[in-house]
């Protein structure tokens, strides 16, 4: 009966976080314009949804899910970014799957982790991004992980519909489970052979492959067909093996050292104590914590030599870092009793970190004062003293485990405190202020402006509010999605001058005229 109990109240738990992540990843999801590369997939599932015969991309999953739901609903930003927000809300569930071996406690702390993290959010807001291909790749480990095979075939079949990122995840992954398994971090051949046993009966016979695989395969033939309405997706999923390729030689244009100043400012809570735990875990010969700074240092290493990284490949870093950063986080907890000395040190720390942080951003206009940055760095040095001198005479009445957990405890309330900051920023939350670190700015707003105005303009010209007659030169993927609901418009690379319609739109240099 307890064991019953404490099931059901740990779903409990997890359903509540599944919730909180995706409000998160919910709330305001279309009061910004999509930018360019949200535009070109949210019109060609638009495009497929009105019959169109075009070429389908790789995101199979994305274009055949976000096309029924315009059919349903017609066309809206909400909904062009609805399937890679909800799927991103999935990725608390891993830990779920996983909780007998990261531990009941620790699995909590990481589900939660997932759900506020700036990055997760951020990336699962971004139309046909790589959400999808991370959150699969990870259910599906867990699948094959705890013996769910029809799971595992959904995941998988889920994740090759993902577009070219699940194949850089499962080289990660791939190389993640090799090297450890050099290292003699687990048996490899051990554990595939205990995983391999589950698909034999009593008698130590294959079971039959459709009585098992049925339902996924009928799944994924559903998806990848776009429910039977257009067959092309049952091959277009190939094509992001060629993608993928072409990223491992080409430059996309995001310099590595870009990558390394977005990890520090996305989430520099998981950096501090994920580090941490990596070196703890080498310490105490911790399994768990071994295979993920493994996976930490791959993932990192690859995405610095790949020419073809991006900003959003910055997700691929982000587990591994929380399943180590959960661990230590208990770790310090456990480090003494909680007392008043505990939160003396921790209030101390706190302040200081304030205090030193608001200096730092005073250097940055004083950069032509020699003397002031001075003064400044010294002040930043005698707070750090006067923190090294506090937990010394802390240590000498009480121990340093005392000392060190107050510094956990300061450190860890004000680096969350910079994570929802962080958070409700690059998930687009806070009002007149969209910059992100994962996409290119706001969009293109002045869209919106545009078809006021060309509303306006047909209102007086014919009466009707999209029955005007127009041109546009030029082929946008973003004007096309913005203004896919008026069809008198025709896209032309020139302009005939001896026809000229009511209505012309040209670009300028970063705005569009009418």
């Amino acid at each position: 009966m307890n064991k019953e109990t404490r099931i059901t109240r740990e779903i409990f738990i997890y359903s509540l976080i599944f919730m909180a992540a995706l409000l998160l990843r919910l709330t305001l999801l279309g009061r910004t314009p999509l930018v360019d590369s949200e535009a070109s997939w949210a019109l060609q599932a638009w495009q497929i949804h009105l019959g169109e015969h075009i070429p389908i991309g790789s995101q199979v999953g994305y274009l055949a899910f976000t096309e029924i739901l315009f059919s349903l609903f017609g066309g809206s930003d909400f909904l062009a970014r609805f399937w890679p927000a909800l799927i991103g809300g999935l990725i608390i569930w891993v830990p779920f799957f996983l909780r007998k071996r990261l531990g009941q406690i620790p699995a909590l702390i990481l589900a939660a982790g997932l759900a506020f993290d700036p990055a997760l959010t951020s990336v699962s807001r971004i139309a046909a991004s790589t959400m999808p291909a991370l959150v699969f790749l990870l259910l599906a480990a867990a699948a094959f992980d705890t013996g769910k095979l029809r799971w595992l075939a959904i995941f998988l079949g889920l994740g090759l519909f993902s577009g070219p990122a699940f194949w850089l995840g499962s080289l990660l992954l791939v190389l993640t489970v090799f090297v450890s398994s050099l290292l003699g971090l687990f048996d490899l051949r051990s554990y595939t052979r205990n995983r391999s046993a589950i698909f034999r009966n009593e008698k130590g016979q294959l079971p039959k492959i459709f009585e098992i695989f049925m339902v996924p395969l009928v799944l994924i033939f559903l998806v990848g067909s776009f429910f039977l309405r257009n067959f092309q997706g049952l091959s277009a999923w190939t094509g992001s093996v060629p993608e993928f390729l072409s990223s491992l030689i080409q430059f996309d244009g995001f310099l590595a050292l870009r990558l390394l100043i977005n990890l520090v400012v996305s989430n520099p809570l998981i950096l501090v104590f994920g580090s941490s735990g990596f070196i703890s875990a080498w310490r105490k010969d911790d399994q768990i914590g071994k295979i993920s700074s493994i996976w930490f240092g791959l993932s990192l290493l690859v995405l610095l030599i790949i020419p073809g990284r991006q900003a959003v490949d910055l997700i691929w870093l982000v587990f591994p870092l929380w399943v180590a950063a959960a661990r230590e986080l208990i770790r310090v907890y456990q480090l003494a009793k909680d007392f008043w000395g505990v939160y003396a040190i921790a209030g101390l720390v706190g302040v200081l970190i304030v205090l030193n942080w608001l200096t730092f951003t005073g250097m940055v206009f004083q950069g032509e004062n020699p003397k002031a940055v001075l003064l400044q760095m010294g002040l930043i040095a005698a707070s750090l003293a006067l923190v090294i001198l506090s937990m010394t005479i802390a240590a000498s009445e009480w121990g340093w485990p005392v000392s060190l957990k107050g510094l956990g405890l300061g450190s860890g309330a004000l680096l969350m405190t910079y994570v929802l900051s962080a958070l409700v920023q690059g998930s687009y939350l806070r009002q007149a202020d969209p910059r992100s670190l994962w996409s290119d700015g706001s969009g293109a707003g002045q869209t919106r402006l545009l078809q006021e105005s060309i509303y306006d303009a047909s209102i007086t010209y014919t009466g009707r509010g999209e029955a005007i007659q127009g041109v546009v030169l030029g082929s946008w993927d973003i004007l096309r999605w913005e203004l896919r609901g008026l069809e008198g418009l025709e896209y032309q690379e020139s302009l005939d001058s001896e026809d000229l319609p009511p209505v012309i739109i040209t670009s300028g240099i970063d705005y569009f005229l009418v």
